[in-house]
């Protein structure tokens, strides 16, 4: 054992942090300066604009969104009857069948008739506060 051996065939404290007696090649490497300093052409950089602040109206337009928003989609029920296609319902029934109300096994009324139209809703629940339908009943 020689003297720059540590214990345990480990590294002297002197040398541990050596990189070259480490044999690694990320010791000696240093980190690239970004291409130009995007703090300086920021607000606040100076003594005067520090102290005198930033308005609202400077901050906010500097805000840039997330995410463009989507417009909600409408439900069935929702669509003005001039707007409803076949394709949007699930079927049309013919007259001579018509039932006022259609209960699904819960006894909630999740779909009406209109002109001969069989209207779902199938994305919400009358009655339902919380949750979806599968997580249970509505509370009443």
């Amino acid at each position: 054992m020689s003297i720059e051996d540590g214990p345990g065939q480990t590294l002297d404290q002197s040398e541990s942090l050596d990189s070259d007696e480490l044999r690694n090649d990320d010791g000696d490497t240093v980190v690239d300066a970004p291409d130009h300093w995007s703090e300086a052409d920021k607000f606040g950089t100076t003594a005067e604009e520090a102290l005198e602040g930033e308005s609202l109206e400077e901050k906010l337009s500097e805000e840039e969104p997330d995410i463009a928003l989507e417009p909600e989609a409408r439900s069935v029920a929702e669509t003005p009857d001039a707007e409803l296609t076949e394709e949007l319902v699930d079927h049309v029934i013919l007259e001579s069948d018509e039932d006022p109300d259609i209960d699904y096994a819960d006894g909630q009324r999740q779909a009406e008739i209109v002109e001969g139209t069989l209207i779902e809703d199938l994305g919400r629940n009358r009655g339902q506060i919380d949750g979806t339908p599968e997580d249970g009943g509505p509370v009443t």
